[in-house]
């Protein structure tokens, strides 16, 4: 057996760990040299950077706890400490176990203090809320602590006051990149302080902040991509998967507000770039703010919400995963009421629908047009019977009811051809029953389904759990993005 391979993993080992040893040592007799320590701290986290194994040797030989002594200490330059509290983030985020050590009060506390300086240095506070989102990123405790220690609080505090929004920003211009770029950090460790792990008590503090954010949102017509994602990003981990804050969300005037905004974007998406990437991001924060929550997703038909979904699906700037997206969320709209459902046939948006199950090659696009046919049909059905009528437009703005029996040839085809590809999948289902195990399906339970978020294959039981894990999964990494 060739033992070659194991000698140089050693060897390598061995050379890790004289380095680490040799820069630990420059960080302790090098005091009056703080460029020197600089140096020590910035070649630390260029060998444990994503690297859990170099972590750990540095963690034995005591070296997170030098450099968090450090980053605290009253003797050394700010520059310094700004490096050191840099270098505990990196170390954190690659190793759990470094993580959990710096977890607790003592280290929460000492940031709080820091942010709350109004004398330290910008960058200084940026690596600080770095190093606190890193402690809160999926971790119930560090969530817990960040509560306790009251660093929450001061979060939401910089969030308001730090914005490119806010009242004095304009007289913070010549410090406004930086001020913007600690603000984005701000609302990335918030977003961990609230949400995976969903955390009800954090999300319930940050209600605080939906007044101001509603504010920002009117005041602001086409904003760049960059102020408004970490807003949305925000809005969604706040309220995901919580029916009080999605309410109060609604009482603030928010969840309209955003709507409105979706209304005033979406008409332009096709044309316009920037307009079609900022509907989609609506369209993903409005389907948190209605996930499980009926009563809102019916409320937004006011607003003709569907065809302004329908438009931004037309646009041809949407890449899989957005369209995914936009059709997540006009399922919980359509799921939620039938007016939702006759807007949708209104405005000729089931042609799309039908072409986006038949001709697209993504099985989860192909599941979520599925779903929306299916909770459609009833609709499409209404629209035969004489009589039957549906509002037309938004808002107080609505026009008197009218009778929809012109459309009703239109909707006897789409009847025909959404039956045709329903029996389509019962016939293949029927052929492969032999060498399949039968399960549970939709039409059996009475219900479609929504997709599946992740890999596993679809379960009815977990069909409204789906579209906010898969929400939250695009938000994520639109906010880590924001992170430092």
């Amino acid at each position: 057996m060739d033992s070659r391979p194991t000698v140089v993993c050693t060897s390598n080992r061995n050379t890790v760990r004289t380095d680490l040893s040799l820069l630990l040592e420059c960080l302790k007799f090098q005091m009056k040299s703080p460029d020197l320590q600089k140096q020590a701290l910035l070649t630390i986290h260029s060998i444990c950077e994503k690297r859990e194994d170099n972590v750990d040797l540095l963690r034995e030989m005591g070296g997170v706890a030098f450099v968090y002594n450090l980053s605290k200490s009253s003797i050394v330059r700010s520059d310094v400490k700004e490096t050191a509290l840099f270098t505990l983030g990196t170390l954190a985020e690659a190793n759990v176990y470094c993580k959990n050590s710096l977890c607790r009060k003592e280290t929460f506390a000492d940031l709080a203090s820091l942010l709350v300086e109004e004398d330290i240095p910008l960058t200084q506070k940026r690596v600080s809320v770095y190093l606190l989102s890193v402690l809160v990123a999926n971790n119930k405790s560090g969530q817990t602590l960040s509560q306790t220690t009251s660093c929450l609080d001061i979060l939401l505090d910089l969030f308001r006051t730090t914005s490119p929004l806010s009242a004095g920003a304009s007289l913070r211009a010549a410090n406004a990149t930086q001020t913007f770029q600690l603000w984005a950090s701000v609302s990335s460790a918030l977003c961990g302080c609230v949400n995976n792990p969903q955390n009800e008590e954090g999300q319930r503090i940050c209600v605080a902040a939906f007044p101001v954010i509603k504010v920002w949102l009117q005041q602001i017509a086409l904003p760049p991509t960059e102020i408004f994602q970490p807003i949305c990003s925000f809005i969604a981990m706040t309220v995901a998967n919580n029916s009080c804050v999605q309410e109060s969300f609604s009482a603030s005037g928010g969840l309209d507000t955003l709507t409105l905004a979706l209304a005033r974007l979406a008409s332009a998406a096709d044309t316009s770039l920037l307009s079609c990437q900022l509907s989609v991001t609506i369209s993903k924060t409005l389907s948190a703010c209605i996930t499980e929550n009926s009563s809102l997703a019916s409320g937004l038909a006011q607003y003709g919400v569907v065809s302004h979904l329908f438009s931004l699906l037309a646009s041809p700037h949407l890449d899989h995963e957005e369209r995914l997206s936009v059709l997540l969320t006009m399922g919980h709209c359509t799921e939620a009421s039938e007016e939702h459902q006759f807007q949708l046939v209104q405005c000729g948006g089931l042609p799309l629908i039908i072409t986006l199950l038949t001709e697209d090659t993504s099985e989860e696009v192909r599941k979520a047009a599925t779903f929306i046919l299916q909770t459609c049909k009833q609709a499409t059905m209404s629209m035969g019977v004489p009589g039957v009528k549906v509002r037309h437009g938004e808002g107080e703005h609505a026009d008197p009811f009218i009778n929809m029996e012109s459309f009703k040839s239109s909707a006897k085809e789409l009847l025909r051809r959404i039956d045709q590809l329903e029996k389509r999948p019962a016939k293949e289902a029927e052929d492969e029953q032999e060498v399949r195990h039968p399960f549970d399906s939709s039409e059996e339970r009475g219900q479609p389904s929504l997709p599946p978020a992740s890999p596993p294959p679809l379960q009815q039981e977990s069909f409204r759990s789906i579209p906010t894990a898969y929400t939250l999964k695009l938000l994520e990494g639109e906010g880590r993005q924001q992170q430092c």
